[in-house]
């Protein structure tokens, strides 16, 4: 009897030790330590010193997770995530989200880059290296007159540009196929004599992507005075700039 009791404590003891390994292993951390980063195929790091986090780690489910610094390791619990990183961390991921949610517009002023890398599976225990190439995905549309006779006749000129492309989808790195307009206006003092300006948009792609630009010349009464489409459509590269140059004052 007393073998028999023995013999069901040494199992009991048994099961509780492997119950404890099991959990251990299930709640085991890994330090992540070999992660290295580029900015458009180029080594990029933070300087020694800033705050800024430019690492966000999801859940293999999207979930969000943590944002780190890209200068010191770090642990995460065993398992599977989804990596992401970028220079502009607060305005790319101004909030935490659902990563299956996280879709990035295009800047309603056109000033602001949209730079991010993919977003990366890595899995415990974190052993091989993960290159983050953080891609600049938009790129810029320079406007530019030629003009060299003023017309007084205005004082602003408002520039609309029709993209084909609102926003981008992180999670998988695609586009938001959606119209909209970006609108800006701008003063000038020389009848539109050496205007120029830059508007940040997403890249196209395709040519059906391609934007049109329409310019409107309003009065210190912001009326219209003239209306001039530009002829075509024209194409953004990412991390490019299109050059745009045309006349203003001719019909």
């Amino acid at each position: 009897m007393k073998i028999i009791k023995n013999l069901i404590l040494g199992a009991g003891i048994f099961f509780l030790l492997n119950s404890c390994s099991n959990d251990d292993l299930k709640y085991e951390s890994y330090t992540v330590k070999k992660l290295d980063f580029e900015l458009n195929g180029e080594p990029w790091n933070l300087n020694v010193g800033i705050s800024t986090r430019p690492l966000f780690v999801y859940k293999e489910n999207g979930d969000y997770f943590a944002n780190y610094s890209s200068l010191y390791p770090f642990s995460l619990e065993n398992g599977k995530y989804k990596l992401v990183a970028t220079d502009y961390p607060e305005q790319m991921v101004p909030s935490p989200t659902n990563l299956n949610e996280l879709i990035v517009p295009q800047p309603a002023l056109a000033n602001q880059p949209v730079n991010l890398s993919d977003a990366m599976p890595y899995a415990s225990p974190f052993e091989e290296p993960l290159m983050l190439n953080i891609v600049t995905r938009t790129g810029i549309l320079r406007l530019k007159t030629l003009d060299v006779t003023a017309d007084k006749s205005y004082t602003t000129i408002k520039t609309t540009v029709l993209v084909k492309r609102s926003g981008y989808k992180v999670v998988d790195g695609t586009y938001i196929k959606e119209d909209m307009f970006v609108t800006r206006s701008k003063a000038t003092a020389s009848g539109g004599i050496n205007y120029t300006d830059d508007f940040v948009l997403f890249q196209t792609g395709e040519e059906a992507n391609n934007v049109r630009v329409k310019i409107e010349c309003l009065n210190q009464n912001m009326e219209v005075v003239k209306t001039k489409e530009l002829q075509g459509t024209f194409a953004i590269e990412g991390n490019k700039v299109t050059s745009v140059d045309f006349l203003i004052n001719e019909p």
